[in-house]
């Protein structure tokens, strides 16, 4: 068995997500309290939406992947134990190869307690010369799980939509699982072979030129790659080539300042995001429809409430209480229509009570010859 590597994460990771957290902790508790804790009914649904999704994909890896392990291409499996022991994983993930229409890639993936690693079958057959290049890609996407990057998406889901934040932090994970990948390659160039396969694919990369691809890495300074840098999920792939080559960080060229201007007004947006932005602007709205709704229930309830508590009461029948939410006032007898409302509190306070019109929209007030009297508006009158 391997000891564990105690590896680094990239320099800017922590900082990135200290800050993401505390700016999502504050939208979360904002959310509660704006919507009176009712956004909790937003969660069960996107958590349903969540099960459907991510089980319709790990049903289809299972079902259509291969599985590695010391039956199927053990060699491959030695390498995963090998890799899940130095990045210091509890349980080693379930590895799967599966072929995917040509796509180059591999990812990490979590279904409920479950953890998955997808190696695409291209990067295999890619690496077939090279097998410790493969060790870059086992270890990058076991780095991901490990950091437990997949387990914070949805809590950090408020500040990853932030311009300039929600990418950097992207970024910078994927920086840090860089180093993961190259701590599992028994030799340092083969992280660069890996990168060096993504860069110009399979057939092709054992006879790149990595110092000519090296020098690429001074055009990321130029206004454009580092606006479109500033707003993606992902480092320059020069950039990462040279970090796994311990290329010195200060010898990378700096951003374009002009570029953060430009990427402050881009948010960082996913399908992830998109759906439960809209799932809370869905209840926002029911709430805002049924809030009036609510709201005449309660009155309802507090005055009948109210009622039975006179009724129950020593002073039942006497004037002290008056039994109705509306009470004919004695001095306005002769003004049909007008009515005191009761507000709450003490019932003999005065300002316990509103002398309101039962139908305001048809009565009109006339003042004439000095006396207040009350009459329905002429149906000619505008």
């Amino acid at each position: 068995m391997e000891k564990a590597l105690n590896i680094p994460p990239y320099v800017h990771e922590q900082t990135l997500f200290y800050i993401g957290a505390i700016i999502s902790t504050l939208a979360w508790l904002g959310l509660i309290y704006f919507t009176h804790g009712g956004i909790a009914a937003v969660v069960p649904v996107a958590f349903i939406i969540y099960l459907f999704a991510q089980s319709s994909f790990v049903s289809y890896l299972k079902g259509s992947g291969a599985l590695v392990s010391t039956q199927q291409f053990p060699e491959i499996h030695k390498a995963v134990i090998s890799c899940a022991q130095k990045v210091g994983m509890k349980e080693t993930p379930n590895v799967y190869i599966l072929h995917l229409d040509g796509m180059f890639n591999a990812f990490a993936l979590r279904f409920l307690h479950k953890q998955y690693v997808v190696l695409l079958s291209d990067i295999v057959d890619a690496m077939d010369d090279n097998p410790d290049a493969l060790n870059f890609y086992i270890g990058h996407e076991m780095g991901h799980l490990h950091r437990n990057h997949t387990l914070w998406d949805v809590f950090l889901l408020p500040s990853s939509i932030l311009p300039l934040l929600g990418a950097a932090y992207s970024r910078s994970c994927e920086s840090t699982c860089d180093i993961y990948g190259a701590a599992c390659c028994e030799k340092p160039e083969s992280a660069r072979l890996g990168l060096a396969a993504l860069a110009v694919g399979g057939k092709k990369y054992s006879k790149m030129n990595t110092e000519a691809y090296l020098d690429q890495v001074k055009e990321t300074k130029g206004f454009w790659m580092s606006f479109h840098e500033l707003v993606g999920n992902y480092p320059w792939l020069t950039k990462r080539f040279a970090r796994v080559g311990k290329m010195d960080e200060n010898t990378i060229p700096r951003r374009h300042p002009l570029a953060y201007v430009f990427a402050i007004f881009v948010p960082k947006l996913s399908i992830t995001s998109l759906i439960v932005i809209y799932l809370v602007f869905v209840f926002v709205s029911i709430s805002s429809t049924l809030k009036p709704i609510y709201a005449a229930l309660e009155n309802n309830t507090a005055n009948q409430e109210y009622y039975d508590d006179y009724q129950s009461s020593e002073d039942y029948g006497s004037t002290n209480y008056q039994p109705m939410e509306y009470v004919v006032d004695e001095e306005y007898e002769g003004a049909p229509g007008y009515f005191y409302k009761y507000l709450g509190g003490n019932p003999d306070d005065e300002s316990s009570w509103e002398l309101v019109p039962s139908r305001e929209e048809t009565l009109e007030r006339n003042v004439q010859d000095g006396e207040e009297f009350f009459s329905e508006p002429d149906e000619h009158q505008h």
